[in-house]
């Protein structure tokens, strides 16, 4: 995994005072990770007072706190399994960091994007995308997902398309994204319009923390779309022949698939006969597409 910190600031030199406030953070981190050894990374970070309070301890040297809380959010971002109190960490974190540089919009992208993919978290990720908004006017990609989020993870079109008409209104702002809101106030969500936004957006991100994200989410989507696939051919073979198929191959073979489609994670599609599901070895539970009362999902 490739860390990458706040972009780099021009060099000044450090006061006692700013060496000692670093260096005592850095010692506190380390004191608290070897005193609670198996204990998910951030929890210690539950511990740090209100961004505000730290911003004005911190003096001059905002930005190399957040810089060193980053890299304890990318930390944790990638582990494998992450919990919902520890998706609240992150989120706590995030939130001091971003108080601590408003600007850093990397963590806005990256920890909104992180509270979605990896923990099932999407009002904090629009809590998130909104303080970036009002801190980053200029930064179109900010706007855009949080349009995104409200399309697929909330049903709302109407918030999604002037989501993403702030962003088109935004100089630097791909040209698709104004034809995009448009079409957002007309048409239906769908899992290829999914994985098309998400491929869109992987596309224009160069930070690696953000793509490998998006990738996770990418691969989710093309599930769910394989699988929506799957229940509409067979909906047609059990209409065709009032039964179901006793294999997928025959949904190819009676040309209502052109091909089996191949499981983005390596896994395989499993499919039961007598009930007529498909799903994923991989993943556990299907996309979430559908409207929902302030984030919380059925």
């Amino acid at each position: 995994m490739i860390l990458v910190a706040h972009p780099a600031k021009p060099w000044v030199p450090l006061t006692l005072v700013g060496i000692s406030l670093c260096a005592g953070i850095v010692a506190t981190q380390i004191s608290m990770d070897s005193a609670r050894v198996g204990v998910p990374k951030l929890r210690h970070l539950s511990h740090l007072p209100d961004g505000k309070i730290l911003k004005v301890a911190a003096l001059g040297y905002r930005e190399v706190v957040a810089d060193i809380l980053w890299l304890q959010v990318i930390q944790a971002m990638g582990e494998k399994r992450v919990s919902l109190e520890t998706g609240q960490w992150i989120y706590r974190a995030l939130d001091v960091v971003t108080t601590l540089d408003p600007k850093f919009v990397r963590a806005y992208e990256a920890g909104a994007h992180a509270l979605c993919s990896i923990v099932m978290m999407p009002q904090e990720s629009n809590w998130l995308l909104e303080k970036g908004i009002q801190h980053n006017p200029q930064e179109w990609r900010l706007p855009f997902l949080l349009g995104f989020n409200l399309y697929f993870e909330f049903g709302d079109n109407q918030k999604a398309a002037e989501a993403m008409a702030r962003a088109a209104r935004i100089p630097g702002a791909p040209e698709m994204i104004a034809r995009l809101a448009a079409k957002l106030l007309v048409s239906a969500k769908s899992p290829q319009q999914a994985v098309e936004l998400l491929a869109k957006i992987y596309e224009e991100t160069s930070d690696e923390n953000v793509k490998r994200l998006l990738e996770q989410r990418l691969r989710e989507a093309i599930v769910e779309r394989d699988l929506a696939m799957f229940e509409e051919a067979l909906g047609r073979f059990q209409i065709q022949h009032s039964q179901r198929p006793a294999r997928l191959e025959q949904l190819v073979e009676e040309g209502l698939l052109r091909e089996l489609p191949q499981e983005p994670f390596g896994g395989q599609y499993h499919y039961n006969a007598e009930t007529g599901e498909v799903r994923s070895s991989e993943v556990k539970e299907r996309m979430r597409m559908t409207l929902r009362k302030r984030g919380q999902y059925q």
